[in-house]
């Protein structure tokens, strides 16, 4: 499993004190307790299956536009390993749900559809298209995104509220399969 899961899970399973702990303990509160038993059920989950090469962990921000649509590109992010598909696929949808969640907030000329469009579009390039535990993946890249942010970079409440409504989003959406 990738460094970045195996952080992940770390963390989830024993954090460290300090700002990591404050972290745990908050959105084990705000997300309930069935919501933490399915992330942690879905992060176990990505350790079973058959492996692939990952891109990486790729942001967004690797996303090379050419000046044909044939060119286009995504580089490969820096974290390569192995793991499932569905990790790979995941990784990005949970970047476009964080770009989606932030796009309210700014004025970002985006179709609240576009974003959905822009995943289905990643799904065609990548050639499979996202299954309930890819989606999942989305769900633990947004998790572990707001714990790096909070601990390796600021504190800031207003995101652990926003990444927190979104994370409740994401788990009631995908706890339902």
């Amino acid at each position: 499993m990738p460094l970045t899961w195996q952080r992940l899970s770390a963390w989830m399973d024993s954090p460290l004190p300090g700002p990591p702990a404050v972290l745990h303990a908050r959105l084990r509160q705000a997300l309930g307790t069935l919501r933490w038993q399915l992330l942690t059920s879905w992060l176990e989950s990505l350790r079973s299956g058959p492996r692939v090469l990952l891109h990486g962990n790729p942001s967004l921000g690797l996303l090379v536009p050419s000046e044909s649509d044939a060119a286009d590109a995504l580089l490969t992010g820096e974290e390569l390993g192995l793991g499932s598909w569905q990790q790979d696929v995941g990784w990005v949808l949970g970047e476009l749900h964080e770009l989606r969640s932030l796009s309210v907030r700014l004025p970002l000329p985006v179709d609240p559809a576009g974003w959905g469009r822009l995943a289905a579009r990643f799904a065609e390039g990548y050639g499979l298209p996202p299954d309930p535990s890819a989606h999942r993946a989305a769900t633990l890249k947004v998790l572990l995104h707001l714990h790096d942010f909070c601990v390796f970079v600021a504190w800031d409440d207003a995101e652990i509220l926003r990444y927190t409504t979104v994370i409740t989003h994401l788990v009631d959406e995908q706890g339902k399969d």
